[in-house]
């Protein structure tokens, strides 16, 4: 591969926000990295207020040449701001992108050497990524995102069907020219980035998984995407099911419609499962928003995607009925069991 050794080939984009206990670990991730190119690691600090950005200021310090930071005042993302498409895919010099947020962080030196090099020869490759473990805050072991057995191609149906969470955003590279020509504002104006990215990469190219842990990623931090969706108002999260919805229903387009089939299932889920389990992450609140969205998203199916989606619910709120009487009867015997026992012979109920 013939390499520029003043411009960077890979442009490693990572956001950070109150870090400081992760973004160390996430630094040291990307310097430790054996390559025979050179990269850039773009930094945006979205005006951390617990010493995140001191330690970036260390690190450029000690790599000017490599990291380059963006430090705000004034926190973008609360204002509504898209900080990936505003601040850091325009600023990308590389001929691929790596991604990694302020909270992850890389284990093997010599993943982007090996993403790159496989890019490289396979020029119909749009987008590679890599098996993860998963840890909570305290480092405790919560598993891998393990897509497959052994390296090889992703089907489209796959990626589709399974979110963004399918390619953990950690092990993700994919060439830069797909997101600075043609990249629709329906995904990039999307809520959250990672799920359109990766359809949007998927109807660019081929997609490839390497089976190998490579990257870690943290759950359960304060601040993260994950742990603000359990604070957002109800009618938030409706219009938020709506919005992937309707994503998925533009982003058939870009697939010439040929698999507009496995769109249909995907967005089957979203209606079945997702207004289902919403009503226990929101404890029964506004039952009858939930219902109100069910209709509106309802209109936009034949009859035989209604019944299925009829009977999905059905089915999973009968299932879910049954959790919550489980554990209604498991926590009323272990209240007898724990009960204390009564030391009269009176035939009288002990209180």
């Amino acid at each position: 591969m013939m390499i520029d050794e003043k411009t960077p080939l890979v442009s490693v984009c990572c956001l950070a926000y109150n870090h400081a206990p992760y973004i160390r670990q996430c630094l040291d991730g990307f310097m430790m990295q054996k390559c025979d190119f050179p990269f850039e690691v773009l930094i945006h600090d979205d005006a951390s207020t617990d010493g995140t950005a001191d330690v970036i200021r260390e690190y450029e310090a000690k790599y000017p040449d490599i990291i380059k930071p963006i430090y705000q005042t004034e926190n973008q993302y609360s204002k509504g701001v898209g900080v990936t498409r505003v601040y850091q895919f325009p600023r990308a010099k590389g001929k691929y992108i790596a991604l990694c947020e302020g909270d992850d962080y890389w284990t093997d030196p010599n993943k982007l050497q090996r993403q790159v090099d496989f890019l490289e020869a396979h020029e119909d490759v749009s987008m590679c990524f890599h098996d993860a473990k998963t840890i909570d805050i305290d480092g405790n072991n919560k598993g891998n995102h393990r897509r497959y057995s052994k390296d090889q191609y992703v089907p489209i149906e796959d990626m589709i069907l399974n979110g963004g969470g399918f390619c953990p955003t950690a092990s993700l590279v994919f060439r830069t020219k797909y997101i600075k020509s043609g990249y629709p504002d329906f995904c990039q104006n999307f809520y959250v980035g990672d799920y359109p990215l990766q359809l949007y990469l998927l109807a660019k190219g081929k997609v490839y998984y390497f089976d190998n842990e490579m990257s870690v990623y943290r759950t359960e931090v304060p601040g993260s995407y994950s742990q603000a969706f359990l604070k957002i108002d109800y009618s938030l999260h409706m219009e938020r099911i709506i919005a992937r919805f309707n994503m998925l229903d533009k982003m058939k387009a870009l697939f010439d419609y040929k698999y507009s089939s496995t769109f249909r299932r995907a967005q089957v889920y979203i209606v079945s499962y997702e207004l289902v389990s919403s009503i226990t992450s929101f404890k029964y609140r506004k039952i009858k928003l939930m219902i109100k969205t069910l209709g509106l998203l309802f209109e936009k199916f034949k009859l035989k995607n209604k019944i299925i989606i009829g009977s999905a619910i059905l089915f999973l709120t009968f299932k879910l009925f049954l959790a919550i009487l489980y554990n209604k009867i498991i926590n009323l015997i272990t209240h007898i069991k724990n009960a204390p026992k009564c030391t009269t012979y009176i035939n009288l109920p002990c209180i």
